[in-house]
């Protein structure tokens, strides 16, 4: 059976399962209130989960603009697929070598600076795009911890009347404790061997 991932839709139904019994609500501002604090349950989970991505950019007189989406520096590596070494902007002055340094900030962007201009391939985490429509896509690999981590702020607006908002942030931290299990599982170090042969 094919994995479905799971769209800002069944995220909304999630709530309204434990919420209200499954019924949706249809009045635009309570969808409009859960959709933002669905957004800001996936961002949670995605600073957590240090979700990274890449892209490929070209320095030009030793800069170019890093991507909106860019939370923060993971790696960068020239086409010879070498890292380079990360350094500070105070110790820039008359660099050369392979190495970068990070400038910039979130309100003019950040800006990957370097001693010479090539393609280089960059790693970052980054923040995730907002679920706007019923079809985006979550991208948090356990999506029912983004539904809880939403309902459980509900609840706690509502003065917890069930009083199981700590139980589903419980069960958010466990879902993420799992996750990233899988990650480091996922990303672990290949095991080698020295005998000849093997």
């Amino acid at each position: 059976m094919v994995f479905v991932k799971k769209t800002l839709a069944d995220l909304l139904q999630n709530i309204a399962d434990k919420h209200d019994s499954g019924i949706l609500p249809t009045d635009s501002a309570t969808l409009t209130y859960w959709t933002r604090l669905l957004n800001n349950a996936q961002q949670y989970c995605a600073e957590y989960l240090g979700l990274e991505t890449n892209t490929s950019l070209t320095t030009v007189s030793g800069t170019i603009a890093l991507p909106d989406d860019f939370k923060s520096i993971i790696d960068v590596v020239n086409s010879s697929n070498l890292k380079l070494i990360k350094i500070s902007k105070d110790d820039s002055d008359g660099t050369g070598g392979d190495v970068y340094w990070i400038t910039g900030n979130q309100t003019s962007g950040y800006y990957l600076n370097t001693a010479s201009d090539e393609t280089y391939t960059v790693y970052y985490t980054y923040n995730p795009a907002p679920l706007v429509n019923n079809t985006d896509i979550c991208i948090v690999d356990d999506p029912m911890a983004v539904s809880l981590h939403a309902y459980a702020k509900i609840r706690q607006a509502e003065t917890d009347p069930l009083e199981d908002a700590q139980t589903s942030l419980g069960e958010v931290e466990r879902r993420l404790r799992d996750m990233m299990s899988d990650k480091i599982e996922n990303d672990g170090g290949l095991m080698f061997t020295t005998l000849p042969n093997a």
